[in-house]
């Protein structure tokens, strides 16, 4: 009889386990529940970062792709390039708009910057520092009287000479250009030095004028040059036109950007003479050569 008893609570005990195991069960399920879904949202949401993320990266190649392929047809009917040169009597900047192309010429506008030097000018720099605390040594060109910069506008056509001369893709190209051309003539600006009523040193900004042409030519008196932007209230306009014939070397199928290289002269004429350097003799005429590389691209 004592063994049925402890049977029966023994089966008690268990089921009230399992009846109390089976409460908790039911009283976690929604906290479980609520776990997965949060992990589920942040899966969720990760792979829709991922995804937007790859998107934007795709449409980012293909704009580069599409960028990179702009321009590359040789059937092209307009073309934008910017030049830089170098001249034997300074260098220029220059802004190309090709347009009206035809199979074998093709006409353009330019518009240009430059700056002219003469072929004898010398960069220097007083050596001495005995008159250092009163003027900055800064280089200086010597007889410099002004700083010349031109401007110029043009109209020229281009015509191909021998297609794909050079690995099948180069071309050689002959250009003419013509337009007009303005001079800017901005003073040159010197530290001369001079002596006060007491005989004591100071620096004097002056530019080159009737009165002090012995003192701005005196290597002893100059001390160095002003800051460049000294004179630009003071700028004269020469009017001229030019003439400028040419050689390109061209390709006809780039693959990104065209790249051209120039090889030609030029030559402007000047309603008065241009005074670059004292001392030499100033003309109305300014003759070069140049090389010069462009790039650019075509639609």
């Amino acid at each position: 009889m004592n063994t049925v008893i402890r049977f029966i609570e023994s089966r008690k005990v268990c089921v009230t386990l399992c009846l109390a195991m089976t409460v908790y069960l039911l009283l976690q399920a929604p906290e479980v529940q609520a776990q997965d879904k949060v992990w589920q949202s942040v899966t969720t949401k990760k792979k829709q970062v991922q995804q937007k993320a790859q998107a934007q990266q795709q449409r980012a190649k293909g704009q580069v792709l599409r960028w990179k392929e702009w321009g590359t047809d040789s059937s092209y009917r307009q073309a934008i390039y910017i030049c830089g040169r170098l001249h034997t009597n300074g260098w220029s900047g220059q802004l190309h708009y090709h347009f009206n192309r035809q199979s074998d010429k093709e006409s353009y506008v330019k518009l240009q910057v430059a700056e002219l030097r003469h072929e004898k000018e010398a960069r220097q720099q007083r050596k001495d520092t005995a008159y250092r605390s009163i003027a900055g040594y800064k280089p200086y060109i010597y007889g410099k009287q002004y700083k010349v910069y031109t401007a110029q506008l043009g109209y020229g056509r281009e015509w191909t000479v021998v297609p794909s001369v050079l690995q099948g893709n180069i071309s050689l190209k002959a250009t003419i250009e013509a337009g007009v051309s303005m001079a800017l003539l901005k003073p040159v600006y010197l530290y001369l030095l001079r002596y006060d009523a007491t005989q004591q040193p100071y620096a004097s900004s002056e530019a080159y004028m009737v009165g002090n042409e012995e003192l701005f030519l005196n290597r002893n008196r100059i001390l160095g040059a002003d800051r460049w932007s000294k004179g630009l209230s003071e700028l004269r306009c020469i009017p001229g036109i030019y003439i400028s014939p040419s050689i390109v070397f061209s390709p006809d199928r780039p693959s990104c950007f065209v790249q051209q290289f120039h090889i030609g002269a030029q030559l402007a004429f000047y309603t008065r003479s241009i005074p670059v350097l004292l001392q030499q003799r100033d003309t109305p005429w300014q003759a070069s050569c140049f090389v010069g590389i462009s790039f650019g691209k075509r639609w």
